[in-house]
């Protein structure tokens, strides 16, 4: 089949954009060529500068007398012997630049030497540059038109002629005045006959003066595409110069095609695509301004002069959800966001999501500003909310950056969100500004993110191993793995200085496999010879990065540890915004047959209605109720109260933190069986675990 490349219209058409009517054009050129065949109109596809027949149809075929295998390959000048030199002249006219079209009388030389006398229709196909790269011509045989009238030939050439106006591609030409001469291809409307049109001018099918504009200026020269209405109906066109062998324009070549449909959806497209983004840009429950337009607020050119971000974030809020309901919790919202935008009604007030808000504040810029907007937050929510005949006390912390300290509108949101962690970290109700000490924090951090990133795989990072103590023999059971860096400028780093760190940059990922990967190698030996199981803590976002959990099954099948020597500890705190997730991955753990712990448990809020859902083979007791366990009456009170719960799900309970003998022996009257802590001994490397736990064997 022939290559009939799109047209440099066409290829403008794909770059402005409008992709989905070039497709319906381009699909009905396709459709166009698989009729190809089929038409009564002989067709011939020529290629340029060779100006060798690389397609001829079966109608062509038959009007000559060749075979299809008889005239590929042969150059156009065999069909026009009578011509001379006027065929050689017509495709060089045709080639030129000047030339997009072509319509004469020409006479044709059959194989068996006779001459027929044809319309010739011919037209220039051009790449993206604008070169001349095939002819396809279109030949019709004035004699053979005249003698089929009435005949059973002229009834299957009507039969196709019907079948090519199924098409949804219409070819028409016109004259200088703009009246059709032919009509080809598919009108689509009931009872419109192609014959019907000819002769009658543009003007009485469309008022359209873009198309009409269109029509005229292909008479003076240019290609164009334009839409185009037709009786309702919309249609896009192709419009170029039809000339004569001098080169002069005698009318306009057009092809069209119905993209009514395509418009009908393009619009409810756009219809359905506005109510996504109002939808996107307010938040479904207080109708406030969502996270997109709060980013578009941001970058107004208005916050150039001055202006801060507030960020606010409710202290808690999980436990009014826990505790009362969602229905309560979403109250609380709706009372927090009305009671906010009446303490800002002069600024911006938007939900970020969650139980964060913020509010926008183009005027504010100095410090003072800033904390006198903080104070108007906490006036805001001084007054309990009372919802369902319950009455909650909610306090927010708030985070501000002021523009000066900003240079981008990302770098304000983040320089806020900084500035709300560290009020978070000063307890409830707290609010901080960020400033020049924080930016050295940031720049600090970014400096030991970098080293980090350099650090991974290398002797700087390392794993020691505290024991875990069967408090009645004091005899080791479990080590857990500890990880530690020593920076080449800054030294032994505590885990608090690079953790956190490695969490948001996403180092924690391949870290966090390097340390399961390093612990289950070393503890093979101690497990397999002395029965001791190694602990590895996760973090959230290292136990979610898959969602199969493949990593740590493929971890053991390569060091050979059996999964019941090995434990994976999550802090309580790292549960409370991901519940479900992680409720699944601890049932994909104990599928496996590893254990699940819950490391500093008493510190996270974690509500009962949670923790019974939870599969959790240990529970590890916060060290801040085991020091001075011993005399402290709450510290007893909580001690016992976590170990009774641990029983009631079905947990073990280790004790953390443990100092001195008096703290191990409350422990054990508590009923404590295992705990961890200096007073056993401190985090220690590999060989010296060896040697201890060796020594330990040896005496038994």
């Amino acid at each position: 089949m022939a290559d009939l490349r799109r047209s440099d219209a066409l290829g403008r058409l794909q770059a402005n954009g409008d992709s989905h009517v070039a497709d319906t054009l381009r699909r009905g050129l396709q459709l166009y060529q698989t009729v190809f065949e089929r038409s009564s109109l002989g067709q011939l596809v020529v290629d340029i500068p060779s100006f060798r027949i690389q397609v001829a149809n079966q109608a062509f075929c038959t009007m000559t007398g060749f075979g299809d295998g008889d005239l590929v390959g042969k150059e156009l000048a065999v069909l026009f012997p009578a011509d001379g030199t006027a065929a050689d002249e017509m495709v060089e006219r045709l080639a030129s630049s000047a030339m997009d079209g072509y319509s004469a009388e020409r006479v044709l030389r059959r194989r068996d030497g006779s001459d027929v006398p044809i319309l010739c229709i011919a037209s220039v196909l051009r790449n993206d540059s604008g070169q001349p790269i095939q002819l396809l011509m279109v030949g019709q045989d004035l004699t053979q038109q005249q003698e089929v009238a009435g005949s059973a030939e002229r009834r299957t050439q009507r039969l196709i002629d019907a079948a090519i106006a199924t098409l949804p591609v219409i070819f028409m030409t016109l004259d200088t005045e703009l009246c059709v001469t032919f009509v080809s291809g598919g009108l689509e409307r009931p009872g419109t006959r192609p014959e019907d049109l000819v002769g009658k001018h543009v003007s009485e099918f469309t008022e359209d003066r873009v198309a009409l504009h269109a029509l005229q200026r292909a008479l003076g020269g240019s290609e164009s595409t334009t839409r185009t209405l037709v009786n309702g109906e919309t249609y896009l066109a192709l419009n170029a110069p039809l000339r004569d062998d001098d080169g002069a324009i005698v009318g306009v070549i057009s092809i069209s095609t119905n993209i009514t449909a395509e418009v009908s959806a393009d619009a409810e497209r756009h219809r359905v695509n506005d109510l996504r983004l109002s939808a996107a840009r307010h938040d479904s429950l207080t109708g406030l301004l969502g996270r997109s337009a709060l980013i578009e607020h941001l970058n107004d050119p208005a916050l150039s002069a001055g202006g801060a971000l507030l960020l606010l974030d409710l202290d808690d809020f999980n436990l009014i959800n826990d505790s009362l309901g969602h229905d309560v919790g979403d109250a609380v919202l709706l009372e927090v966001a009305s009671r906010i935008s009446d303490a800002f009604p002069e600024f911006i007030v938007a939900r970020q999501g969650g139980d964060e808000f913020a509010v926008v504040a183009p005027w504010l810029v100095d410090r003072a500003e800033a904390v006198e907007a903080a104070e108007r937050v906490r006036a805001a929510l001084d007054a309990d909310v009372v919802v369902s005949d319950h009455s909650i006390r909610v306090t927010a912390s708030v985070g501000l950056a002021l523009e000066h300290t900003r240079g981008s509108s990302p770098t304000l949101m983040r320089n806020a969100d900084l500035a709300l962690s560290r009020a978070k970290h000063a307890g409830v109700g707290q609010y901080r500004v960020y400033d020049a000490e924080m930016r050295r924090e940031v720049q600090d951090q970014l400096g030991i993110q970098a080293s980090l990133r350099l650090a991974v795989g290398t002797p700087q990072l390392r794993i020691v191993y505290q024991p875990i103590i069967d408090l009645a023999d004091r005899r080791i059971v479990g080590a857990e793995a500890l990880l530690r860096w020593t920076h080449p400028e800054r030294g032994h780093l505590l885990p608090s200085e690079f953790i956190p760190i490695a969490e948001k940059s996403g180092l924690i990922v391949p870290i966090g496999r390097w340390v399961m990967e390093t612990a289950c190698q070393d503890a093979l030996p101690l497990f397999r010879d002395h029965g001791i199981y190694v602990s590895v803590n996760v973090s959230t976002r290292q136990l979610l990065a898959s969602s199969d959990l493949a990593w740590v099954e493929e971890i053991l099948e390569t060091t050979g540890l059996p999964p019941s020597a090995l434990a994976v500890e999550l802090t309580e705190s790292a549960l409370m915004d991901h519940i479900e997730p992680i409720r699944l991955a601890f049932v994909r753990l104990r599928a496996l047959g590893v254990k699940v712990a819950i490391d500093d448990f008493g510190t996270g809020y974690s509500s009962l209605s949670r923790l019974q859902h939870l599969p959790v083979d240990l529970i590890k007791l916060d060290r801040a109720f085991v020091t001075d366990v011993d005399v402290r009456a709450e510290a007893r009170g909580m001690a016992t109260a976590i170990l009774q719960l641990s029983a009631a799900i079905g947990a073990a309970t280790i004790a953390e933190g443990v100092e001195t003998e008096a703290e191990a022996a409350t422990l054990v009257d508590l009923g404590y069986t295992v705990a961890q802590g200096f007073l056993f001994a401190r985090p220690m490397p590999l060989d010296e675990l060896t040697a201890q736990v060796s020594v330990e064997s040896n005496a038994a």
